[in-house]
């Protein structure tokens, strides 16, 4: 069973660490929970057509949030770092930056 791209990739991380990376072709992306390393490299190379050299995946974890007497959690999530080939670059999300 095939899994689409684009179930594995979620959306851009655009922060301003983010946006400094793009200069050493590192982009950062909001993967699903249960993806691995490879799954993200894959999906990457079908969805933007690039050549991926390396993945580095962090869990974080999910902040504290109160409203009035009620508190709870926001969701966990995952990010994927991409370093992609330095002569290559992805088009689309990061197009203004």
């Amino acid at each position: 069973m095939k899994v689409d791209p684009r179930d594995i990739i979620i959306a851009p991380v655009i922060s301003e660490k983010s946006h400094h990376d793009l200069q050493s072709s590192k982009y950062y992306f909001k993967v699903a929970r249960n993806a691995t390393k490879t799954d993200v490299q894959k999906a990457i190379q079908e969805l933007f057509e690039v050549k991926v050299e390396k993945v580095n995946i962090v869990n974080k974890r999910g902040k504290r949030k109160s409203m009035g007497r009620y508190s709870g959690f926001t969701p966990k999530w995952k990010k994927a770092i991409v370093t992609i080939n330095k002569d290559q670059k992805i088009q689309g999300f990061f197009e203004g930056m």
